[in-house]
């Protein structure tokens, strides 16, 4: 009837949108009652055309877009595209704004925007979702008079997501707030009404959660309680039954965790079977709930031992972790589980989980998040890739086990790459499809850079917090839109012929031209063994070296020693001025290095079969994993005077610098062109406002720079000095500048780690990061602890000195710790005098040898001590 009143009544006619309204209203009713898809999806049309249809300023336009709001954030429920919960907020922000304090539809209307906020909030983490959400469930509770039929309802709504903060911040308060709530919503519904379920299951999980909190069986007992009476309570076929039976399911498996009753395991496996099934293929709940099914079944497999229980696990974990659709978190979650039930047995899809979870980790890190989000994501997974590449060398796959450990590492800076990739293969089949792809990357780094900065800027403008918000939550979603867009366009380009991995994983085949300059050893640290992957340019394979006198335990373990022989904060000693070896705590460097020497670089260093005939030492390039990425490898060796001849150290026999990835290494199609003009040098002093400790060797070192440069026959070189040392001079003159030099202090911090600048401020990596330049160059770091890393993600490169690669930098010197400030200028003069004493332009391509040579010189001329030659490294080419 509805649809032939809507088809009979003309456009243009005034009651064709109310008509419409109706005819989506029924649709979705129908929807509500039988779960079809496609009756959602023709209340969509419907709504979208009477909006469509009704003019601005008409009574009726609000209602229309609370309504086609309401059904987008529907449709995220059930299928997760991020697209129609960021169209439902902006039509549900439209209608808010539309009606007027004290009308009646306004609490409805905010308990929708407030419900599809912290939809938004659980698929991406945003907290300015969760606290608005929160604000406007409130505002809805807070106008609505007791004994209004929709109260109970956005009581509900408010308990269920004091609850959903409770989990994310831990505070018990908001859990406390939330049974009270819940349980208001409760006793306000009479007994057999329809909408009493979804309150009552939703204490019950809250009650849940304090038992696991605090641990007292009479809020687990109440909880199940309410969940059964949910389950009970609710028809077969109602779409909210599968959520009802899960949580119920759930609070069975919490209580055989806390008493071992075998029968409620049993309850709760049955409990959690029936919400899979009764879940449609492509929900978005589906990998949830299998999930959970999966833990259920592994825990009866390990109470019972029968091996089918774990082969069912193993099965409802990989359905999970493959799925198409639903939270990242829950699938990436799916596929751990499945990695542990896979092991337990040498089951034949080890690998498969593995690759699963490898796949995952873009998305758990995903582009359209913040960087401080995207890399705490990622600490969910931060060993996952090397025991991956571990697994596949158990089973001989050398070229997998490579291809994943680039794949799955150096993420966040692997998708900043992607963004200032050329796409030359991409161009020449499908030009306009990289014209749209180059602008949309182009886009999204400007968006991703001015959110940042936003952030940052919102943090110290207290005094214009509301527009300061306001004014991030604008790039916050300009952000989101254009990452959500360039994935939609990457999938398009994903079903062309030919192009099904385009930017996904790297083949060997591409990964081993990364080697032109010299072997790449990975060096990989898995809980059951450790190993060195070599990969050079003119071979086809992996050549394999196996570390079976080293294994993760003594890895970690050499981290200890290194912390106690540095001291606290990584500080120098009062002896290493003095240049008198260090003995601390029982340990040496000495044995230290030895112990690098003899199970990790001599037995590499023999299957390269280098030598130390005199001439040109080969480079190498050390790709360090885990606990290896903070050891010294390119200073291993025998030290003492009974090995003073070439031989016993790895200096004896190539020239080290370090890469996060291999990728890194892949030369730009303009890298080797030779620059015209001028060549300048960028000097950056510690400035009198930093806030620190001076340093009184930088006036030396500027001065020892000046000299080379004065004295320099490779042609015309201009010096630019910092004047203000501010962080926008800094950075407008590195874009200026072929190289550049800091001298000043370095702070390791995660994502705020930096240089110090004037007035305080560090030149953080989120600059480093927005600072595109030409590929080439190199950056001299001469500042404490530069090429640190965060222990959290010691795969993710989190350090100044990837951030100057990544930035466009060919080659970085570096720091591993702090740097003798007595000795850092005679390292930075003697490293200029050799590149530029060859009467050329200087090439940064040489700054690895001359690093190498003048850190040589440095150990003959002063018998320096260990703390003050080791931290210089070399990043990059």
């Amino acid at each position: 009837m509805l649809r032939d009143a809507v088809n009979l009544t003309p456009n243009g006619h005034p009651d064709k949108p109310a008509r419409l309204n109706n005819l989506g209203s029924s649709f979705f009713i129908r929807f509500e009652c039988l779960g079809k898809l496609s009756d959602l999806e023709d209340a969509i049309s419907a709504l979208r055309d009477a909006i469509d249809l009704t003019p601005y300023g008409h009574p009726g336009k609000s209602g229309c877009l609370n309504s086609l709001g309401t059904l987008l954030k529907t449709r995220f429920d059930r299928l997760g595209v991020l697209t129609d919960i960021d169209h439902a907020i902006s039509m549900l922000r439209h209608a808010v704004h539309l009606i007027p304090h004290g009308h009646p539809d306004k609490p409805a209307c905010l308990t929708n925007l407030g419900s599809s906020l912290q939809a938004r909030f659980q698929r991406i983490g945003e907290l300015s979702d969760l606290e608005n959400a929160i604000s406007m469930l409130r505002d809805a509770v807070d106008l609505t008079p007791h004994g209004h039929p929709q109260k109970p309802a956005y009581l509900t709504n408010l308990g269920t997501i004091l609850e959903a903060r409770f989990q994310h911040l831990g505070e018990l308060s908001d859990l406390d707030h939330a049974i009270s709530t819940l349980r208001a919503a409760v006793d306000f519904i009479p007994d057999g009404h329809p909408r009493k379920p979804f309150p009552l299951s939703n204490l019950g999980v809250s009650l849940q959660a304090r038992f696991e909190r605090r641990g007292e069986l009479s809020d687990l007992e109440n909880a199940i309680s309410m969940l059964r009476d949910a389950v009970d309570l609710t028809p077969h076929g109602h779409p909210h039954k599968p959520a009802y039976l899960n949580n119920l399911g759930c609070s069975f498996g919490t209580r055989f965790d806390y008493v071992g009753e075998l029968g409620d395991l049993g309850d709760a496996i049955s409990m959690l079977r029936d919400a899979v099934d009764l879940t449609p293929h492509g929900h978005r709940d589906k990998p949830t709930c299998l999930n959970n099914l999966g833990t259920c079944l592994s825990a009866r497999f390990q109470r019972l031992g029968e091996l089918g229980d774990l082969e069912d696990a193993i099965s409802v974990y990989s359905h999970a972790a493959s799925a198409p659709i639903g939270p990242v978190s829950a699938r990436f979650s799916a596929s751990r589980n499945w990695i542990l039930c896979a092991r337990r047995i040498r089951h034949r899809s080890l690998l498969d989980a593995y690759s699963v979870a490898i796949s995952l980790l873009p998305q758990l890190a995903w582009i359209g998040l913040s960087l401080t989000q995207r890399y705490t994501e990622l600490t969910r997974g931060a060993d996952v890739v090397r025991e991956a590449a571990a697994a596949a060398l158990d089973l001989g796959f050398l070229e997998t086990a490579v291809e994943w450990l680039e794949q799955g590492r150096s993420i966040v800076w692997g998708e900043l790459f992607q963004l200032r990739s050329a796409y030359e293969e991409l161009s020449s089949a499908h030009p306009e499809h990289t014209r749209r792809l180059r602008e949309l990357s182009a886009a999204l780094e400007h968006a991703s850079v001015t959110r940042e900065k936003s952030s940052t800027l919102s943090e110290q403008t207290q005094s214009a917090a509301y527009h300061a918000t306001e004014s991030l939550q604008q790039e916050v979603d300009r952000h989101r839109t254009l990452a959500i867009a360039r994935d939609k366009l990457l999938q398009v380009i994903r079903r062309f012929p030919g192009f099904e991995q385009f930017l996904l994983r790297k083949g060997y085949s591409q990964l081993r031209r990364s080697a032109h300059s010299g072997p790449v050893v990975i060096l990989n640290a898995a809980q059951s063994r450790c190993d060195a992957l070599i990969v050079l340019a003119d071979l086809d394979h992996v050549i394999h070296v196996p570390l079976p006198d080293f294994n993760f335990q003594r890895s970690t373990g050499l981290q200890n020693m290194m912390v106690k022989l540095l001291g606290h904060g990584r500080a120098i000693h009062s002896d290493d001025r003095k240049g008198v070896p260090a003995t601390l705590h029982g340990v040496s460097w000495e044995s230290l290095l030895s112990t690098l020497w003899n199970g990790v670089v001599k037995p590499i260093l023999n299957a390269l079969v280098f030598s130390t005939t005199p001439g040109d030492l080969s480079r190498i390039f050390w790709c360090p994993t885990g606990p290896f990425t903070f050891l010294p490898i390119h200073a291993a060796g025998l030290y003492g005077i009974q090995h003073s001849q070439p031989g016993h150290k790895v200096s004896d026999f190539v020239v080290s610098s370090y890469v996060p990835t291999l990728s890194i290494l892949v030369l730009s199609p303009n890298a080797t062109a030779e620059p015209s003009g001028n060549f300048r040098l960028l000097a950056v002093c510690q400035p009198p406002s930093d806030g620190q400790s001076r340093l009184p060797g930088v006036d030396t070192e500027l001065e020892y720079i000046k000299a080379v440069i004065r004295n320099s026959p490779s042609g015309r070189t201009t010096l630019l000095e910092s004047s203000a040392g501010t962080v926008e001079e800094v950075l407008s003159l590195m874009k200026e500048a072929d190289w550049v030099h800091f001298a000043c202090h370095g702070i390791q911090d995660a994502e705020d780690s930096g240089l110090c600048l004037a007035d305080r401020r560090r030149l953080k990596l989120r600059d480093i990061i927005a600072l595109s330049r030409p590929h080439g160059g190199l950056a001299f770091l001469s500042a404490c602890e530069t090429a640190t890393g965060d222990a959290r993600l010691s795969d993710e490169a989190i350090h100044i000195a990837a951030g100057m690669l990544f930035s466009g930098y060919g080659g970085v010197v570096g720091t591993m710790w702090s740097i003798s400030d007595e000795l850092a200028p005679e390292v930075a003069r003697d490293v200029y005098q050799q590149l530029f004493g060859n009467g050329t332009r200087p090439d940064y391509r040489e700054a690895a040898r001359a690093l190498h040579d003048a850190i040589g010189r440095l150990r003959e001329r002063r018998n320096a001590s260990f703390h003050t030659w080791l931290p210089f490294i070399h990043v990059g080419l």
